[in-house]
């Protein structure tokens, strides 16, 4: 039996038989004939149908997956937004250490009135002329020899680093987005699938109450049973009502996940009823091990650390003296170089090199390399505790998988056992061999088992998703 087929088997069979007449006292040593029964089949076909068909509607092909809700989560989330955010940050940081080895180029130009003095006199002569406005054009190029060497490389290697490492943070937020997402689209077919079996519940109690009753008229049942069913019918109206609330919860979270407006109306349009082949699992190890590999969060925290690192060999530099080249050009009136000074334009020039060395700049540099250490430090850990909960999360998702698997095979088999019992005790009714009370049980056992059975297909698709995003399967 394939498994669709096997699949329509049990929901075929939790329509079972509402419509029927009031039963008929059977005749004196003649109990076979029962004409009650002949008048079900047709009432059990038209209610299977009816199932059959809200089913169908459930599940539209223009409705919305799981996958598309996950795709469309990465958009709408406000994670993701602040990783985009960090993400822009840390390339212009990057643009901006590439920059700093672009050479150190600057202009000046200014006026500036001078207060009247009298010329310098020597021997009883006027040496030069005593100016009142001076003019200046300068020009300046400074080379940071030394910086290029050992201190750039390092810096542009650490903001490309940090940039990588935020590439990888944005992408991990997105695929987290869409894992919440997909969660959130299969907690809603839940709750959507178990207000259709309430529904389908709810009819049945109610035709049940409704034979019930018309047994109670002519006696044959008594008020007690009556009431235990209008009871039950009570309940199952609850039920449902609940039932709804929480749809309608689940659908809203969705809805918040994936950016859908309230305008937007959400359909189902994956058809859950098909079996889901999950394969070998490989052991704990080989997942654990694949993890690390396939993860984003592992990149992100190993490049960060790298990054550090990078950083801290970049402040070596400033421990030790700077060497520079520079260069000045000056077009003044008057020229400080010219003597004696005269009203004129004069241009002059200066090149050489320079060897510095700040005290202070080595003082912070070593403060500077040990923030950096502890800030890797700080990172290092990060990787042990999500190495660590990586582990706990595979073996949960590994059970998990597991034990969908065994929970639909058993509840299968329960659902096959209900079903049974439900039939058996309808018919013991109607032979007056069993109570109303027997047959509301009977039918509770029944919604159970469906409920069981749903979640258990549920289930497993929720475990296949958790064990994908464990190992790092949705990353690749």
């Amino acid at each position: 039996m394939t498994p669709r087929i096997s699949l329509l088997f049990w929901l075929c069979a939790t329509a079972p038989a509402f419509a029927q007449p009031a039963p008929r006292a059977p005749a004196p040593r003649a109990p076979a004939p029962r004409p009650t029964a002949a008048p079900a089949a047709p009432a059990v076909a038209d209610d299977l149908a009816a199932f059959e068909r809200d089913l169908d509607a459930l599940f539209t092909s223009g409705g919305m997956t799981a996958d598309q809700a996950a795709s469309r989560a990465g958009a709408a989330s406000p994670t993701v937004r602040r990783r985009v955010a960090e993400l822009d940050a840390a390339v212009a940081q990057l643009e901006a250490a590439e920059l700093a080895r672009v050479p150190l180029v600057s202009a000046k130009a200014s006026y500036t009135r001078l207060s009247h003095i009298d010329p310098p006199m020597f021997g009883g002569m006027t040496l030069g002329t005593a100016l009142e406005n001076a003019y200046l054009a300068e020009a300046q190029l400074v080379v940071p020899l030394s910086d290029y060497l050992l201190r750039f490389p390092r810096v542009i290697d650490a903001a490309r680093l940090g940039a990588e490492s935020a590439r990888f943070g944005k992408r991990s937020s997105e695929i987290g987005a869409g894992q919440d997402a997909r969660l959130a689209y299969y907690e809603w077919v839940r709750a959507r699938l178990q207000v259709l079996i309430a529904q389908r519940q709810l009819i049945q109690v109610q035709r049940t109450l409704d034979q019930v009753r018309a047994l109670a008229e002519v006696q044959r049942l008594s008020k007690a049973d009556l009431m235990r069913v209008e009871s039950q019918a009570a309940d199952a109206d609850q039920v449902v009502a609940q039932l709804e609330f929480l749809a309608r919860l689940r659908e809203e979270q969705l809805r918040l996940l994936i950016g859908a407006p309230s305008s937007e109306a959400l359909a189902i349009g994956e058809d859950i009823r098909p079996d889901v082949e999950v394969g070998t699992i490989a052991p704990l190890d080989d997942l654990v091990g694949a993890a690390r590999r396939q993860r984003l969060e592992f990149k992100q925290l190993d490049t960060g650390i790298q990054a550090k690192q990078t950083q801290r060999d970049a402040e070596q530099a400033n421990l030790l003296p700077r060497l520079s080249a520079f260069g000045t050009a000056d077009y003044a009136d008057p020229n400080q170089r010219v003597f004696p000074q005269a009203d004129e334009f004069k241009l002059t020039w200066q090149v050489g090199a320079q060897l510095t060395w700040t005290i202070n700049d080595a003082l912070i540099a070593r403060t500077s390399q040990r923030r950096i250490a502890a800030e890797a430090n700080e990172l290092r850990a990060d990787r042990e505790n999500l190495e660590r909960g990586t582990r706990l999360e595979v073996l949960s998702a590994q059970q998990a998988v597991s034990l969908a698997q065994h929970a639909l095979a058993t509840t299968q088999k329960g659902l096959a056992a209900a079903q049974e019992s439900y039939r058996v005790r309808k018919e013991l009714l109607n032979a007056e061999r069993a109570t109303a009370v027997e047959l509301v049980d009977a039918e509770t056992e029944l919604t159970r088992a469906r409920i069981a059975a749903l979640n258990a297909r549920v289930d497993l698709r929720v475990a296949r998703a958790q064990l994908d995003h464990a190992v790092g399967n949705d990353a690749r």
